[in-house]
């Protein structure tokens, strides 16, 4: 019974090995942070190898790169989430968000921050600013005559959010504008 028992603790531990290498890497562009699982503590590894100790470590990598969030149910005016203008019209608004992590501060927040940022950080914090920026904007301002004072406008609200959460916003960019289909309508009878 002990050559049993001590050959399935074997295999046991071989296939461990096999589906959780101990040698993980971190790649260009990224930051690992290896969390020790009885410590507490924390080790940062920029590009290379890491001994990662099944049952004692974790290895969390995050991307260095800047990464964009774009919103892709605003886009239409009759699409399914448009933007509401100060007068309760639907718009669309193509928007981009480029935004990096605050390298200074994954290490302290790596325990927290979710698998998925662009998912449960960025969408719903820039969600939240876009329908509550644009709502204080006629259809006209937001197609053209404010476009520079909007966008400033929702990096300033965006910023210090994004900052509690570690991460640094690069840019926020207003694209194109899709006009409900009667303000398109009205426009094309006064330029014809």
């Amino acid at each position: 019974h002990g050559r049993i028992i001590a050959v399935s603790l074997l295999a046991f531990g071989a296939y461990g090995l096999y589906s959780h290498p101990a040698m993980q890497s971190v790649g260009r562009g990224e930051i690992g942070m290896r969390l020790n699982q009885l410590t507490g503590s924390s080790t940062e590894v920029r590009d290379g190898a890491i001994l990662v100790i099944p049952g004692l470590h974790e290895l969390r990598r995050f991307s260095l790169r800047d990464q964009v969030y774009r919103p892709t149910a605003n886009i239409s005016a009759s699409g399914d989430a448009p933007f509401q203008s100060v007068e309760g019209l639907s718009i669309g608004v193509d928007i981009a968000v480029r935004y990096a992590l605050d390298q200074g501060k994954i290490g302290a927040m790596a325990k927290t921050l979710p698998d998925d940022i662009n998912g449960e950080i960025v969408q719903p914090v820039v969600q939240g600013v876009l329908y509550k920026t644009l709502a204080k904007y006629t259809v006209r301002e937001i197609f053209s005559t404010k476009r520079q004072e909007i966008q400033q406008v929702i990096e300033a609200e965006l910023t210090p959010r994004l900052e509690a959460d570690g991460i640094t916003l690069q840019t926020v960019t207003l694209g194109k504008v899709d006009l409900p289909p009667d303000y398109k309508a009205g426009m094309e009878k006064l330029l014809a």
